[in-house]
């Protein structure tokens, strides 16, 4: 099974929500704050070893990684 590469943050269109999203683009959820979006992504990519891409509402994105350690690098897991 193949994960998602990248976890997302994005405001909804009237900036009063957070969402969630995975790259597939299902929605995990949505927050009232960015901080909390944030905090809630960046314990499913860390869980997944993906990237958290935060799009700001002026457009700009903040990109974190997360990579795999380096026992799960040495064995290809």
């Amino acid at each position: 099974m193949m994960s998602d590469a990248v976890v997302h943050v994005i405001p909804n269109a009237n900036f009063d929500d957070w969402i969630v999203r995975t790259d597939a683009c299902n929605e995990v959820a949505r927050y009232a704050t960015r901080e909390t979006a944030e905090r809630v992504a960046q314990q499913i990519a860390q869980e997944r070893s993906i990237d958290l891409v935060v799009h700001l509402p002026d457009g700009r994105t903040i990109r974190k990684r997360f990579p795999k350690g380096w026992l799960s690098k040495l064995f290809g897991e």
